[in-house]
Formats: structure tokens, C-alpha cells, sequence
């Protein structure tokens, strides 16, 4: 069983190996027509203090609230003494000021920009909490797959628009999935072994890759994921652009970039530099069945 930690915006699950997670997502993308997300209509408005409209005395111009007849939906008030009582309890409020002055001021657009890259990455400190809270539970030994989904903020997808020449990022959702794969040798160094265990992972991972987006455009929406051989996206036009898994944007998905000195090298929060990062871009909502359901093996 899968283990899964949901929070606003992200949603992360473990599986054995990429696999599971494949056939978890064709098993929904098969069932996508029955599969519905409900919409919850707005409560009614209590009309018991309104009028029917169109009044049939004064038309449109006739008010929508028999308490409100004024220009502005301005009414008198009648009840005074509530009035003067409220108005005598805020002159008893002390307005002694409990703020500083960068509460009121504006945030420079490099302030806005580090706020809102603080609150979209997954820090090691955040998954601890989780495992102690119980709000999820440890990946088990056989658990060598984490599955991340999050929802990218409007100001972070223009690091990743050049990535997609012929897709607006800007406009509609946009959800970045972290594929992680828990590594037998670690990446910071080079052997056989480790080439060996690349070269698999990376044909997995490409593989895999592709039959979940395929899972996306059967439910309707688009999706691409990037290639880690050359670091641009698989399915998409041409770009110059490149996003390697030592890319300083990984930061922003909540993994470290390490220097080495003579190279680079991507750790995750939980595995460390004993991990395969691959990366997917879909514009599929963050609450649909594909992604939000993706939490048990089929």
C-alpha cells in the first residue's frame, strides 16, 4: 500500500517502482468518462427580506431589498442604541499601532517572488513533520518510487515558459509531477555500476513518462515531460532551452543542488544523492482523479 501526504497545493505519494504508478494512472485514464469531479452549486440566497424582481410597480428601478430603498443600496438605520454601542466599544479600543512598517508597505517583486518560491517548494523539515504528525506515513523499504504533484504558482511558471514554445504556461493549470526513484549507487560518484543503473532508470523513466501523459491527453488535457538526456522536453517543438536534473530550478521543486567542485549533483529530501529526478508538466488540475487519486497500487 502507498503511502500519501496531501497539502494545499502538493500531493505526494510512494509506490514500489514507476510501474505501479503507470498502471494507476491507465487504470483512471480508463474510467476518466465515469469518473466526475463534483461541482457544489452556491447556496441560495435567503429570500425571506427580498423582493420579487422585476417589481412590478417600479420595474428594474424597484429596489431588490426593502431595507436598502436609497441610491447605493444605502438604508436608514433602526436600531440606534446597537449603534452607540458599537460606536462607544471602538472608542474604547486602544489603536496603539502593533505593526511595523513592512506590513503596510508593498513587497518588492524579488520579495514576492522568494514568498512565493518559500511556500511552493517540499523541504526535508516539512516531510519530518508529516511522518511525526501521522499525516503520513514513512515509505516502507519496498517503496523505492515517490510520486510528486504540485501545483505551480502563476509567478513561477515563467521560469519553465521557455521550456514550451508552442504552449502557453501563463494561462489555464499547470501542475509540475516529480518522478524520484530511489537509486542503488549513489549519483555523486561514477563507476559501471552507476552508468548501468542510469541507462536503466532512464529508459524506464522515459517509457513510464510517456504512457502517463498519453493517460492526460485521454482525459482531455495536454501534457509533456522532460527528457533527461538532453534535458528538454520529449513531445514538445524545439527550444534551446534546457532543464537538466542539476538545473537551479530544482530548488523550486523542493530538492538540493550540491557542488561537487568538479560537478553537480541533485539530492532529494528523503533519499539524498541515492536518486533518479525525472519531470512532468501537464495541465491537468491538481484535484483531478489522475493525480489526486494516484495513492494505492491497482
Amino acid at each position: 500500500m502507498a503511502s500519501k501526504f496531501v497539502r494545499i497545493g502538493r500531493i505526494v505519494t510512494y509506490h514500489p517502482d514507476l510501474r505501479v504508478a503507470v498502471l494507476r494512472c491507465r487504470s483512471f485514464s480508463s474510467a476518466s468518462n465515469e469518473l466526475d469531479i463534483p461541482f457544489y452549486d452556491a447556496p441560495e440566497s435567503n429570500t425571506q427580506t427580498r423582493t420579487v424582481w422585476p417589481d412590478h410597480i417600479l420595474g428594474p428601478l424597484g429596489p431588490q431589498d426593502r431595507r436598502f430603498l436609497m441610491p447605493g443600496r444605502v438604508g436608514p438605520c433602526v436600531n440606534t442604541s446597537r449603534l452607540q454601542q458599537e460606536i462607544n466599544a471602538q472608542a474604547r479600543v486602544d489603536f496603539t499601532p502593533s505593526f511595523n512598517i513592512d506590513q503596510i508597505l508593498p513587497q518588492l517583486p524579488h520579495q514576492r517572488q522568494s514568498d512565493i518560491s518559500e511556500q511552493f517548494l517540499t523541504s526535508i523539515d516539512e516531510i519530518d513533520i508529516a511522518f511525526i504528525d501521522k499525516k503520513m506515513s514513512p515509505p516502507v523499504p519496498s517503496d523505492k518510487m515517490e510520486y510528486r504533484a504540485n501545483s505551480c504558482p502563476q509567478i513561477l511558471r515563467k521560469d519553465f515558459k521557455d521550456l514550451f514554445p508552442d504552449k502557453n504556461l501563463m494561462e489555464g493549470n499547470l501542475t509540475v509531477i516529480s518522478i524520484s526513484v530511489k537509486t542503488n549507487n549513489d549519483m555523486t560518484y561514477w563507476s559501471s555500476e552507476v552508468e548501468r543503473e542510469r541507462e536503466e532508470l532512464l529508459d524506464s523513466f522515459v517509457q513510464g513518462a510517456a504512457e502517463i501523459c498519453q493517460a492526460f491527453e485521454e482525459a482531455g488535457f495536454w501534457a509533456d515531460f522532460i527528457d533527461p538526456s538532453s534535458g528538454k522536453p520529449f513531445k514538445g517543438a524545439h527550444t534551446n532551452f534546457t532543464l537538466f536534473e542539476t538545473d537551479e530550478r530544482y530548488r523550486k521543486l523542493g530538492f538540493e543542488i550540491l557542488d561537487l567542485g568538479c560537478c553537480k549533483v541533485i539530492s532529494h529530501p528523503l533519499w539524498g544523492t541515492h536518486s533518479f529526478i525525472g519531470t512532468l508538466f501537464t495541465s491537468a488540475p491538481l484535484e483531478h482523479p489522475l493525480i489526486a487519486n494516484l495513492k494505492s497500487t491497482p
